[in-house]
């Protein structure tokens, strides 16, 4: 592996981390949105009378039960795959250490014990890069959650700012 491509595989977390801070962002943005929209739209009615406000009311009572089984559904799905992948590779990177550093250990000459040493340390940097992917799912599962959230609070926000 060249440097370059070892910086990619360890900057790569970092752009998924982004991505969702970005995520947020608008979800925060448009959440603020809608609920100055709603909470003006229902000081200024006083007692809910009109028809729309009461179609309003039910379509957020509705959304507050579905998005957020639909959010911690796809959570999950993400999980599962996610989950796999971190037992595999800790697994993994168990038995390669090991067998690495028990290799090393048997060295019978200097040359010997510098090419088991190389091995052992690009063994340990392949365990860190996979380590270092796996924090990244992390932010893609929440990613995943977040994601019906910020699609229904963009649609509530642009339907609401046309009435």
């Amino acid at each position: 592996m060249t440097r370059e491509e070892l910086r990619d595989q360890l900057f790569a977390p970092v752009l998924q981390w982004t991505r969702l801070g970005r995520q947020s962002s608008r979800l925060m943005t448009a959440s603020t949105a809608v609920l100055s929209y709603r909470s003006r739209r229902l000081l200024r009615a006083g007692a809910i009378s009109r028809q729309a406000d009461w179609d309003e009311v039910a379509l957020m009572t509705r959304e507050k039960v579905e998005v957020p089984i639909e959010a911690a559904t796809a959570m999950a799905v993400a999980a599962v795959p996610a989950v796999r992948q971190f037992w595999t590779h800790a697994g993994l990177s168990m038995l390669a250490c090991t067998s690495d550093t028990l290799s090393l250990a048997g060295s019978r000459s200097a040359d010997d014990f510098r090419e088991r040493q190389v091995a052992l340390c690009t063994t340990l940097i392949n365990a860190s890069v996979g380590w270092c992917r796996l924090f990244g799912t992390v932010a893609e599962i929440a990613g995943q959650g977040v994601s019906p959230v910020l699609r229904q609070v963009e649609a509530n926000a642009e339907r609401l700012a046309r009435h």
